[in-house]
Parts: C-alpha cells; structure tokens; sequence
C-alpha cells in the first residue's frame, strides 16, 4: 500500500521539475531574443538619427548667405558691398555662409562639402574663399581656394579666427566679426601682392632710367625728331622718287635711321635707346593706318546716313533704356561660382 501511494507522488515531482525547466528555458530564450531586439533598434535608431542629422548644402544664389536670419538687412547689404569691392581690387570671389547646424559632420567636412559644390573661384587660379558660420554649434571656418594658400597661409588665417572673429561672436556681433574678418583678409593679399612684385619689372626700370630722363628733358630728342620729320619728307621727293611707296618708304626710313646712328657716335645727337629706331619704321606705319581708320569710318557713316534708310532703324526710347539697365542690375546680383576648387585648406574655430 505504501508502494501504491508513493508512485503518483514521484510522478507528480518529476513533471513538476520538468515544466518547471521548461518554462525557465523559455524565459531565457525571450530575454535573449528580447536582448537582441532591443540591441537591433537602438543601432537601427542611432542610423536614423546620423542620417537625420546630415544638413544639406544650400545652394549658392549671393555672396552672403545667413539661413538663420542673424544679419540684419542692411547688414547683409553692407557685407554684400564688402565682398564684391574685395572682388574688384584683389580678383578673389569670397562668399559667407551662415546655418543653424552643421549636423553629424565636422566643420571641417562641412565646409569641404559646400566648397566643393559652390565652387568658389575661378577654374584657372582657384581664388576662392569660404567663410562658414555655424551659429548654434557655436563653430566657424575659413577655407581657402588651393590657388590661395600662398596669400593666406592656414596660421594667419587662425590669427584672424581668433583676433577678429571669435571676440565679435562670443559678444553676439555677428556681423561686426565678418565685417572685420573680410578686412583682415584683403590686407593679407594686398602685402602678399606688393611682396612678389616681378623682379624683372624692376630691372627693366634700371635699364629704362636713361631713356626715362632723355624723354623728360625733351631737348634732347629735339633735333633727332626735326631729321627724322624732314628726311620722311624731303628724301621721298627729292631723292627717293621711284619705286613703290613702300620700297620708297624703306628707303627714306633707312637713309634716316643710319644718318642718326653715325651722328650719335660722332656726338652730334645724344645715345639713343633703341625705341627711337623703332619708331623711325613704325610711326608712318601706324600715322596711315589711323588716317585710314578714320576715313573707314568716316565712309562708312555717310554711306549709312545717305543710302542706309531712315525707317528701319527705331529710335531708343528712354523706357528702353530704362528696362536694359534694370536687365544688367539684375544680372548683377546673380551670384555663382566659377568652377575653382580648394585643398581644405584654412583655420577652424570656436566660441
């Protein structure tokens, strides 16, 4: 009897024991597999977010660019004005670029890739010039066009960062701090410009000082130029009168040429320079191609008034004018780059 009760009892314990594995198995495998769904997601999440953050380059319609709106409006025509005179005297295309955020990327990578887009500079000397501001990361840099590197070496474009940029950002003047940046680098080319004036345009000047001193005292070219007037006249009349004009004119420019030659080294005329022989050939040669010039137009404007007709031609109306000047105006304000390029080159900052 003792035998018969304690079976069920055996029984009931093992398959307790057993669902009990079971069910600990299972817990097991959902919190692993649970686990890895989480792991999944966060990584999944992290991806979007990354991607989310990747800000896209704005395109390039002005030289001044403010996406948050920090400019005022005369302040971003002022800086406008800036830029363009930058242009004009020093041949370099700047453009100021103003975002939020730069998002996942570096400053560095982000200026690289709006560079790289708006290609700013020409394609032939690569002059450009990018001033990036991001004004919630609280981070800013310049990149300079490889064709610029020589003018504006990365150090002292980190003195400017540092020196003009950085105390005007931190006090929340914006524009006062790219007003003066813009400054500091226009001297920065300007020195670099006067340094590497061409040796040869200073030699060239030493060997031109005589003749720069003939030609101011002016009496010393007088009696040169009085032979020169007559023998161009007198020879082609009285001596040289057959042969064509042009035979005769060689002739009378020779005869001319070599009479001053002799009397310069007898000391009769001053040393000559050797523009002053020139100048025997060629100024008849120029003196007829003018008169000729002249007479072409001269033709050609009675030609038109007497046989061109009255009625094709419409007058100009001042609106015409008006609408052509507002056409080229507005033409002026389109902002492009010009296909140059940069080496990432510059200075990065923060404040």
């Amino acid at each position: 009897m003792f035998m018969i009760s304690s079976q069920p009892t055996d029984g009931f314990s093992t398959s307790k024991t057993f669902l009990q594995r079971y069910s600990h198995s299972i817990i097991k495998h959902i919190v692993i597999l649970f686990t890895l769904f989480l792991s999944i997601s966060s990584l999944s999440a992290k991806e979007v977010r990354q991607e989310a953050k990747l800000v896209e380059v704005p395109a390039l319609r002005q030289s001044v660019t403010d996406i948050p709106n920090i400019l005022t409006k005369n302040e971003h025509q002022r800086l406008t004005r800036q830029l363009e005179k930058l242009r004009s005297e020093y041949k370099v295309q700047m453009a100021v670029l103003i975002v939020p955020t730069i998002g996942s990327d570096s400053v560095e990578t982000f200026s690289s890739r709006v560079f790289a887009e708006w290609k700013l500079g020409s394609q032939q000397l690569n002059d450009g010039i990018l001033f990036l501001v991001a004004h919630d990361d609280h981070k800013m840099r310049i990149t300079i066009g490889s064709g610029l590197t020589k003018q504006l070496p990365d150090s002292k474009v980190a003195n400017i960062l540092s020196k003009d940029a950085k105390p005007a950002f931190k006090e929340g003047d914006y524009y006062e701090g790219i007003r003066t940046s813009i400054d500091s680098i226009g001297v920065l080319i300007k020195n670099a410009g006067q340094e590497k004036t061409p040796q040869g345009v200073s030699n060239i000047a030493g060997d031109n000082d005589n003749i720069l001193d003939n030609v101011s005292s002016g009496e010393d070219f007088s009696a040169p130029l009085i032979l020169w007037l007559l023998g161009m006249v007198i020879l082609p009349l009285a001596v040289f009168r057959t042969g064509g004009w042009f035979k005769r004119f060689l002739k009378c420019a020779s005869t001319v040429a070599v009479i001053t030659f002799v009397l310069s080294l007898v000391g009769v005329f001053p040393a000559l320079p050797l523009g002053y022989y020139l100048l025997i050939f060629f100024l008849p040669v120029i003196l007829v191609l003018i008169v000729l010039f002249f007479g072409a137009s001269l033709v050609g404007g009675l030609f038109k008034r007497f046989f061109g007709g009255s009625g094709s031609a419409s007058p100009v109306s001042s609106s015409d004018i008006f609408v052509e000047n507002a056409e080229l105006s507005d033409n002026k304000d389109i902002f492009t780059g010009g296909g140059g390029k940069s080496d990432n080159k510059g200075a990065s900052d923060s404040w």
